[in-house]
């Protein structure tokens, strides 16, 4: 149960691991389609995707100890030490300042630990949708996930509380009014 009085819009969208460019993909128009609807007024939409946060949330990978190297040393994001905040130079990840500030004081509030993973310049990483959907609505996202070891394989693994933690963020996002 919410008590916030702002409206929210959970989009869950298809082929995020193909690059998301189909009708039902983060790249598709999909999502600008039912912002329009619910808001044909081009300048009030446009104030309130301002005002707005978008969560987009994809795991992240956990710093895995034989391939520590992989990481920049001062940000190992680990299982069960929280939610992790991802950032990239490169916008591979479209974590603002806005909107990883939000969430820090959402886990603050809610007593969750909070990890950074800011992937090294020198080697390639991978993306989520959320730089599609923040470069197509222009609203302030944060890039979250919880960590995990074996990212794509047959048996990946993730901290039995990390989920638990990310659910509560989760929830106190759609009740909060910190946003607008």
């Amino acid at each position: 149960e919410t008590r916030s009085t702002f409206p929210a819009l959970m989009v869950c969208t298809d082929h995020e691991e193909v690059g998301s460019v189909s009708a039902v993909g983060a790249a598709g128009s999909f999502l600008s389609d039912i912002l329009q609807r619910l808001l044909p007024e081009p300048g009030k939409r446009q104030r309130c995707l301002r005002r707005s946060l978008l969560i987009s949330a994809d795991n992240a990978h956990a710093v895995h100890p034989n391939f520590a190297k992989r990481h920049d040393g001062l940000h190992l994001p680990r299982l069960n030490g929280g939610p992790v905040l991802k950032t990239n130079a490169n916008q591979r990840y479209a974590s603002t300042s806005r909107g990883i500030a939000l969430f820090r004081e959402l886990c603050r509030q809610q007593h969750v630990p909070v990890q950074d993973f800011v992937s090294r310049s020198d080697l390639a990483c991978g993306s989520t949708i959320g730089p599609i959907s923040a470069a197509e609505t222009g609203i302030d996202t944060v890039d979250v996930g919880i960590a995990q070891l074996a990212m794509h394989s047959i048996r990946e693994l993730c901290g039995a509380m990390d989920p638990l933690r990310l659910h509560r963020v989760c929830k106190a996002f759609l009740a909060t009014e910190l946003v607008n």
